[in-house]
C-alpha cells in the first residue's frame, strides 16, 4: 500500500546487505546472471531464478524484500529504458511492500545501477545523473523511501557532488534547517565535527530502548512484571535488581540481546559516510562500527581498549561494549563507580566538548554522567562558546531551555512518533551531502557526465597536464603527477 507522505531519495556508502530495509533490488540481467558479491542477500547461495522471470523486473519467488531488475539485455540498459523501468519497478515495490511498524515510511534500498557488470561503467556520470533524478521523482510520487547504495567511495562522493550542486530548497526542511545541515557538513569536511551517539541511533536498527531492555533482562532473571513496576521511578535500581539475580550472568544476557541485530539502520549509514573521525558513544552494539566498516574504511579504534595509531578514526565506548561483557554500565553500582573508574573517557569527551562542534544524536540528555561532564565544561569555558549541536526527536523541546546557549538545538518535529525520527534522517542525510568532500573521481573521465562545459574543460587541461609528465624524469613534477592521479587522471 502506498503511502500518502512524499518519499526521500537517501544516499548511502557501504553494503546494502548490512543495511536494514524493507525491500531490496539486486541487479541481474535478460538470462538471470546474479553476480556472487550478491549472494550474501541469499545465505552464500546463488537466487533462484523466479518462476516466469520476464528478463525485466521480478519479484522473488519467496515473496520476500528482495526484487530482481534486469540492466542488461542484449545491450546495456541506460536512457530513457532504464528510467521507465526503474520508475515502473519502484511503483510495482510501493505497491506490494509491507508497510512497516518502525518507520514512518517503507524503505527500498537498490545499488547504483549499471554501472558494474550492467556495462555502463564508462558512463558513471550520466548514468549516477540519471538514476538521482528519477529514484527522487519514484520516491515522492510512491510515497516511499529510497537508499541509493555506492559501494566505492569516489561514485558515493560523486553522487553527493551531484546533490549538492541542486536547489537546496528542494528538500523538505526550512530554510533554517539547511543552514544548519550546511553547517554541519562543511564542519565535517574541515575535520571539524565529532559525534556524540544514544540509543537512538540504535532502537532504529531494531535494538530495544533501555526501558525494553531492562523488562528483557527481568524476564531472564525471573522478577515479574509487578515487582518490576514497583521500582519503576528509578531504572539504575531495576537494573541493581535483575543484577542481583542474574550475578555474573548479567553482561552475557546483555550481549545476547543487543548482539542479536546485525543490520544497521538508516542512520547509523548516514552518519558512517560523514567520515567523522571522533565518535563517542553510550551504546553497548557494534552497529556504528559495522557501519563505518561497510564503507570500505578501517573498523574504528575502540577507546579505552585499543591504541589509535595515524588517521585512523575512534569510538569511546563509554557504557561498555558488548564484546566485553564486563565493561558493561548499567546499575546503579556502575553508574556510581563510573566517575573513579572511567574518569579518563569522560574527560575525552569534555575535550571534544571543547575543541569540536559536537553533533548529538540518539541521546535525550537525561544520562546523569554526560549531564555532570557537560556541566563541568559549561563551568570551565567561557561563557560564548557553545559546545555543538544537539538533535531532539523528543517531541518535548522545552528541554532546550535547559541549555541554551550551549547547544544548538535541532528539532525534529512529526503528527506521530515515527515522523520525527524520519525528519532527522532527512536532515542527517542533507548533512552527509555537505560533508562528502573526496574528490578521486574529478579527473576520471567516466564521470564526465556530472560535468558543466567549464568543468569539461579545466579537467581537460588537467588531464592533459598529466600526460605531460608521464614520461617526466624531473622528479620536481613527481608531487604534481601524483596530485593529478589522486584526482582521478589516468
Amino acid at each position: 500500500m502506498e503511502s500518502t507522505t512524499p518519499g526521500h531519495l537517501f544516499v548511502l556508502q557501504g553494503r546494502i546487505e548490512k543495511v536494514r530495509s524493507d525491500a531490496v533490488v539486486v541487479p541481474t540481467d535478460r538470462w538471470f546472471n546474479v553476480e556472487p558479491h550478491w549472494y550474501a542477500l541469499f545465505g552464500g547461495r546463488a537466487p533462484a531464478q523466479p518462476v516466469g522471470w520476464s528478463g525485466n523486473y521480478q519479484r522473488a519467488d519467496d515473496s520476500g524484500r528482495v526484487w530482481f531488475v534486469s540492466v542488461h539485455d542484449e545491450a546495456p540498459v541506460g536512457g530513457r529504458l532504464l528510467a521507465e523501468r526503474l520508475a515502473a519497478l519502484i511503483a510495482d515495490i510501493a505497491k506490494g511492500v509491507e508497510r512497516p511498524t518502525d518507520r514512518a515510511v517503507p524503505l527500498i534500498a537498490l545499488p547504483v545501477l549499471g554501472i558494474g557488470a550492467g556495462g555502463q561503467g564508462d558512463r558513471r556520470g550520466h548514468v549516477i545523473r540519471l538514476l538521482v533524478q528519477t529514484l527522487r521523482q519514484a520516491a515522492h510520487d510512491h510515497g516511499v523511501d529510497i537508499a541509493l547504495v555506492a559501494t566505492n567511495q569516489g561514485v558515493f562522493s560523486a553522487v553527493q557532488h551531484l546533490r549538492r550542486a541542486l536547489d537546496d530548497q528542494t528538500w523538505p526542511l526550512e530554510p533554517r534547517e539547511v543552514a544548519t545541515a550546511r553547517d554541519l557538513g562543511e564542519q565535517a569536511r574541515s575535520g571539524q565535527l565529532a559525534l556524540l551517539l544514544g540509543a537512538g541511533m540504535s532502537m532504529a536498527a531494531g535494538l530495544p530502548s533501555w526501558t525494553a531492555l531492562l523488562k528483557l533482562l527481568a524476564r531472564r532473571a525471573d522478577i515479574d512484571e509487578a515487582t518490576l513496576r514497583s521500582l519503576a521511578d528509578s531504572p539504575l535500581d531495576q537494573a541493581e535488581l535483575i543484577a542481583q539475580r542474574l550475578g555474573d550472568r548479567l553482561g552475557a544476557a546483555v550481549t545476547e540481546i543487543i548482539g542479536r541485530v546485525d543490520r544497521v539502520s538508516l542512520a547509523h549509514a548516514l552518519v558512517a559516510g560523514m567520515d567523522c573521525q571522533e565518535v563517542v558513544t553510550t551504546n553497548y552494539d557494534t552497529l556504528y562500527e559495522d557501519a563505518v566498516e561497510s564503507t570500505g574504511r578501517f573498523r574504528p579504534a575502540l577507546l579505552p581498549w585499543e591504541s589509535v595509531h595515524g588517521d585512523r578514526s575512534w569510538v569511546l565506548k563509554m557504557h561498555g561494549d558488548i564484546a566485553r561483557e564486563e565493561s558493561i554500565v548499567l546499575t546503579r553500582r556502575s553508574f556510581v563507580r563510573y566517575d573513579s573508574t572511567f574518569r579518563p573517557a569522560g574527560s575525552l569527551l569534555q575535550s571534544l566538548m571543547m575543541t569540536r562542534h559536537l553533533l548529538v544524536i540518539g541521546t535525550s540528555m537525561t544520562d546523569d554522567n554526560v549531564i555532570r561532564l557537560a556541566i563541568e565544561v559549561d563551568d570551565f569555558i567561557s561563557k560564548d562558546k557553545q559546545f555543538g549541536t544537539f538533535i531532539d526527536v523528543s517531541g518535548a523541546p522545552v528541554r532546550a531551555q535547559l541549555w541554551e546557549g550551549r547547544f544548538r538545538w535541532h528539532v525534529c518535529g512529526g503528527s506521530d512518533q515515527l515522523q520525527p525520527v524520519r525528519q532527522m534522517e532527512i536532515f542527517l542525510d542533507l548533512v552527509a551531502v555537505h560533508a562528502a568532500g573526496d574528490a578521486s573521481w574529478l579527473l576520471d573521465e567516466r564521470f564526465v557526465g556530472l560535468l558543466t562545459d567549464k568543468e569539461i574543460a579545466c579537467t581537460d587541461l588537467a588531464r592533459k597536464a598529466y600526460r605531460e609528465t608521464d614520461n617526466s624524469s624531473s622528479r620536481l613534477l613527481r608531487p604534481l603527477r601524483e596530485g593529478l592521479a589522486s584526482f582521478g587522471a589516468t
